[in-house]
């Protein structure tokens, strides 16, 4: 085996020594680089390799160097990024909830006499959304973001039109249909562009 097939593998081995260390599947990988999982699979083998970008960028994502990726001792590191990631966003959807149940508790208290004051639940939702696809965004998973949207396009006009009470305001849901269309093509322009790599 010749020098350059010997570094493939080293690497291809490197690469799925920290995927697996830090927890990601191929598929996860993948969504975050924009690559399928095909292509990570490939490159695990050796089969390809990764141009330097993507090999900096894989470093970043596991906090390792690009010295990590070519050496035959493997670097322990404490993994904890994942759960991090789903904590820090559970714990900002949680405030969103938070603060809904706040604002409904001194609307009870204060305004007695208001019927609805429930909505402030109904307007968490679109809120959580945000907060959701904010994350999701930064984080780059598609999926998510995806799903985040679709409920967000759906539960901002439902809260206009359970806070306002006008005839015909259920027309506001035919302007949803479009948006979802977008919504589905976007997702499917996306995965279509990580098969391409």
């Amino acid at each position: 085996m010749d020098k350059e097939a010997k570094l493939r593998e080293l690497i291809g081995e490197n690469l799925a020594y920290y995927r697996k260390l830090n927890n990601f599947t191929q598929l996860e990988l993948g969504e975050l680089l924009n690559y399928s999982d095909k292509t990570i699979s490939k490159w695990e083998r050796g089969e390809s390799l990764p141009d330097i970008i993507i090999l900096h960028k894989i470093s970043t994502i596991y906090g390792i160097t690009l010295n990590d990726l070519v050496r035959t001792k493997k670097v322990k590191i404490k993994v904890h990024r994942i759960r991090s990631k789903s904590l820090i966003t559970l714990m900002s959807v949680g405030l969103c909830w938070l603060v809904a149940t706040i604002c409904y508790a001194l609307l009870g208290i204060l305004l007695p006499e208001l019927n609805n004051t429930w909505l402030s639940f109904i307007y968490a939702i679109p809120v959580s959304m945000i907060v959701l696809i904010i994350f999701s965004a930064l984080w780059g998973n598609n999926l998510h973001l995806f799903l985040s949207v679709s409920v967000l396009i759906w539960t901002v006009p439902l809260s206009i039109y359970l806070s306002i009470d006008v005839e015909r305001l259920w027309l506001l849901f035919l302007i949803i249909i479009p948006l979802q269309i977008l919504t589905i093509l976007w997702f499917i322009f996306k995965r279509g562009q990580k098969r391409d790599h």
